[in-house]
């Protein structure tokens, strides 16, 4: 119409607002952040002007963190282990411990530290300090990947070591030289270990650097296997079976010991079902052991 003047629609900026709160929200948990660790004068200019007052602040404030973490770890730690049998533990062991285990703030790696501090009063010597280096390398995250590939884990044969079993292998019964063996494998990923996840425990040295295979078992000739506290006494029905699996490293056969025994049980039916038409399977009595999870 003449005489009027054409309103305009402002440009369409539905995008903006929210990538403006996005940005917000990520710069306000870094000022949190940066005021937390007592670096943040420079962003909202609190706190006093001098910078060595700064400096002695967060140091202070550091201090009395690390001195809070060691005091729980050691609370703990005592709260489970018997007075009667703890033992006087190698002082520097125990300084190299302190320095790496008062930086640790979460709850449930703080119980995990405390069950070392336990061991090693109750064993001086069981707890290397190369384990102590691997802990302190891991995450929270990792150390749940962990005790998961620990819940998973196994024993079988006269070698008590803790296995990842990944297939069990058979020969054609009949024909082994004709016919290509047969994989049936487990499922990890199904338990929430992936393949992504092994490699995690691979990199940081818990599990050896590649798939092992058993010796062919004997037909008849029973062997013990173990899952948690459940035993087991396994008999093959036929020659050319063998167990394919990961094993746990030294460092990581440590650490799994620490954590204790957790069984999941609908893993364990899994196995067992995987055996089955492979074993003649006898249950034996054993007594449970468990420690609480990483959560």
């Amino acid at each position: 119409m003449e005489g009027q003047t054409e309103s305009k629609l402002p440009a369409p900026l539905e995008a903006q607002p929210k990538e403006k709160l996005k940005n917000n929200a990520s710069k306000s948990i870094i000022i949190s952040v940066a005021e937390e660790l007592g670096v943040g004068y420079l962003i909202n200019k609190e706190g006093s002007q001098i910078l060595a007052e700064r400096y002695d602040a967060r140091n202070k404030k550091e201090q009395y963190t690390q001195q809070e973490n060691l005091e729980k770890i050691f609370k703990l730690a005592t709260d489970s282990t018997p007075a009667e049998k703890a033992k006087q533990i190698d002082p520097d062991w125990l300084n190299y411990f302190t320095t790496i285990a008062r930086t640790i703030r979460n709850n449930s790696m703080q119980q995990l530290w405390s069950r070392i501090l336990k061991q090693e009063f109750l064993v001086p010597g069981s707890v290397s300090l190369k384990t102590l280096d691997t802990l302190r390398s891991m995450t929270h995250k990792e150390a749940q990947v962990f005790h998961k590939a620990c819940m998973l884990s196994c024993q079988f044969g006269n070698d008590k070591s803790k296995k990842i079993l990944t297939s069990l292998k058979a020969k054609h019964k009949f024909l082994p030289f004709v016919f290509t063996p047969t994989l049936h494998k487990v499922s990890l990923g199904n338990f929430s270990l992936p393949y992504s996840d092994l490699l995690i425990l691979l990199d940081l040295g818990l599990i050896l650097k590649s798939e092992l295979e058993s010796g062919e078992l004997t037909s008849g000739i029973s062997l013990p296997f173990s899952y948690q506290s459940q035993t087991y006494k396994l008999t093959p029905h036929q020659k050319g079976l063998s167990f394919i699996y990961y094993r746990l490293s030294p460092t990581g056969q440590e650490i799994a010991e620490l954590l204790g025994s957790k069984a999941h049980e609908p893993f364990r039916e899994t196995i067992l079902e995987l055996l089955a038409p492979y074993f003649v399977i006898e249950s034996l009595t054993c007594s449970p052991l468990s420690n609480p999870a990483i959560t």
